[in-house]
């Protein structure tokens, strides 16, 4: 078995040996019940759909973690947020209330958890990985 990490998927779907497929009628509603499509042009479509969503998907060991392996924080989604606005670390430091050390600091952590070599390049990791929504 293989697991994939991805920020958002399109619906929720089976599909059986590429023929038959399972999915919800709703995607903002699972109460509303399944559709079993056997139509075989319709189910080649959803696979290619699939297979789009799995390779771009990232592999679980890729998937960054906290060092003791909690989600986020807050202030580290916040961090991220302004990062990706362009802002400096001056201007995190004054929107957040805390020192530009602090803002250095949790850059330096957000950059190591993402395995990234620069603050653009955790940018783009953090996007990737659906941290910006």
């Amino acid at each position: 078995m293989e697991v994939r990490v991805a920020p958002v998927i399109p619906t929720r779907m089976l599909i059986y040996d590429r023929q038959v497929a399972v999915m919800q009628a709703d995607p903002e509603d699972l109460e509303r019940g399944a559709v079993l499509i056997r139509g075989r042009d319709v189910v080649r479509s959803l696979a290619a759909l699939y297979d789009f969503c799995w390779t771009n998907a990232s592999e679980l060991i890729d998937v960054p973690r906290s060092a003791d392996d909690a989600a986020l924080t807050e202030q580290q989604r916040a961090v991220l947020r302004q990062l990706a606005a362009g802002a400096k670390d001056d201007a995190i430091a004054r929107s957040l209330g805390v020192s530009t050390r602090t803002v250095t600091r949790l850059v330096g952590e957000l950059t190591t958890m993402l395995g990234a070599g620069s603050r653009f390049q955790a940018g783009v990791r953090a996007a990737r990985l659906g941290w910006l929504d």
